[in-house]
């Protein structure tokens, strides 16, 4: 049985480890793109990609259902990151 190191991607002098199950994703999503395009970027293209799509009111809001443990929808904000007090 042969395993996978988790690749380390070093981003401006910021090296990131990931875990095989978010490797695993980037593959099934390059696959995917490949299968509907003809073509995908690597991932190291991708995870930057994802990097750059993370707004700080998403990383919040996900960092805030890990520790609270959130599993409904009612304390989502919008999009821009902004609860509207209601």
């Amino acid at each position: 049985m042969e395993t996978k190191e988790p690749p380390v991607e070093e981003v401006e002098g910021l090296s990131i480890t990931l875990p095989l199950r978010l490797t695993e994703n980037f593959e099934t999503a390059a696959n995917e793109i490949r299968e509907r395009y003809g073509l995908s970027p690597d991932m190291p293209s991708l995870l930057r990609l994802w990097l750059a799509c993370g707004t700080s009111g998403r990383i919040r809001r996900e960092f805030e259902r890990a520790v609270l443990e959130i599993q409904r929808s009612p304390l989502n904000p919008y999009e821009e990151g902004q609860f509207d007090e209601d």
